[in-house]
């Protein structure tokens, strides 16, 4: 119930803003939305890739930093299946950053080549979707997560 009105209220302030969770918008777009930016830290423990659900919309380019002693991966499933593979990092060295331009939106689970231990998900939102769209999209993010 709680994380439900959590979900509820990050929709609701994305929609009315047009900017992703945990992310300010840097710069104005000609159309009147926002060209954002989502940053996501590594980190040494769980949950290791913070947030552990990262969610921004359509537009948005997302970076990884690796603050940690020790290189990183971030590698999209995607790239282990037939499926297409969305990003792929290879080594981020300590104090490295990787970062991937917009992606369509979609669900994009992740995960480090070198710890795979170490999992995140990245959900790809467009802001102009039915907020029970979204909503759906990051309660499923959120149950996969939790099923791992």
């Amino acid at each position: 119930m709680m994380l439900k009105t959590l979900i509820n209220v990050v929709v609701s302030l994305m929609l009315m803003i047009a900017a992703p969770v945990s992310v300010k918008a840097e710069q104005a777009s000609e159309t009147g939305l926002h060209s954002n930016s989502v940053s996501i830290i590594l980190e040494g423990l769980a949950p290791y890739y913070v947030p552990a659900i990262a969610v921004a919309p359509v537009g948005s380019v997302i970076t990884w930093t690796n603050p940690t002693p020790s290189p990183h991966s971030i590698r999209h499933d995607g790239c282990l299946t037939v499926g297409p593979c969305a990003f792929d990092s290879g080594a981020v060295l300590p104090d490295g950053t990787f970062s991937i331009p917009s992606l369509p939106p979609g669900e994009y689970p992740y995960h480090c080549e070198l710890h795979p231990v170490m999992r995140g998900t990245l959900v790809v939102v467009d802001p102009r979707a039915e907020h029970k769209d979204i909503t759906a999209a990051i309660e499923a993010a959120e149950v996969k997560t939790h099923a791992e």
